[in-house]
């Protein structure tokens, strides 16, 4: 249904992934990538059935993740039916001034068909922000890292932490495995192997909530087998 949509304002799909299955944060991200690096696109549209159980902030946040690196130049519209959809929208929209793209997130009750009308509208437009590509990150500090289920590492430079006052990695850490510690720093409260066993399930919190609502001393990096390889390569 949401791929005719896109057929019927006159676009042909460059390619499609399906993420359904009650997605963690991740692989919403590794998919996201993967897309973007299939060559070049007009658009970048996203649709779900409009009544999944899953908490959309999840995918929200996998996204946010992945059109930051990519510095994304094309217009995006998702539509994120379903659980905590109004916290999904306001993550998504966060993007916007952060990125040269427009971005709209709508809800459940927007049709697939009125989301594929608002993605040919913005392409039309053709109107990008003028904003500067991020600065690569430096270094940290301070660094407390732990590893996760998929090859990933999470990391925050306590140097920026401890400026940070909403603490928000720990409030909103999906699987509450966060703590702070007697200096007031987010630290597991699990061990290290309990969250690389999958404890942490990578949720991207403590980089995207940590970036848009703190102080921005947490980053997650989440290999992508294949697609990091052709990187290297080239």
């Amino acid at each position: 249904m949401s791929m005719d949509a896109v057929l019927r304002q006159g676009y042909k799909l460059a390619t499609f992934v399906d993420t359904s299955g009650n997605p963690p944060a991740s692989k919403v991200y590794r998919a996201a990538k993967i897309v973007l690096a299939s060559g070049p696109i007009d658009g970048y549209f996203g649709s779900g059935s409009g009544v999944a159980s899953q908490e959309q902030f999840h995918s929200a946040r996998g996204l946010v993740k992945a059109f930051l690196e990519a510095h994304l130049d094309v217009p995006v519209v998702i539509r994120l039916g379903g659980n905590s959809e109004d916290r999904a929208v306001e993550i998504l929209e966060q993007l916007n001034g952060r990125i040269p793209a427009p971005v709209e997130g709508y809800k459940k009750d927007d049709s697939p068909d009125f989301c594929a009308q608002r993605l040919d509208a913005l392409i039309k437009a053709g109107e990008l922000r003028d904003v500067p590509p991020p600065q690569p990150r430096p270094e940290p500090q301070k660094p407390y890292s732990f590893e996760t289920i998929t090859g990933g590492t999470v990391t925050f430079d306590h140097a920026i932490c401890a400026a940070c006052e909403s603490k928000v990695c720990v409030k909103e850490c999906a699987r509450q495995i966060l703590s702070l510690d007697e200096e007031g720093l987010p630290v597991l409260n699990i061990t290290r192997e309990e969250a690389k066993k999958g404890r942490c399930v990578e949720c991207l919190a403590c980089e995207v909530d940590c970036l848009l609502y703190g102080a921005g001393g947490g980053r997650v990096e989440l290999p992508i087998a294949g697609l990091d390889d052709s990187k290297s390569k080239a």
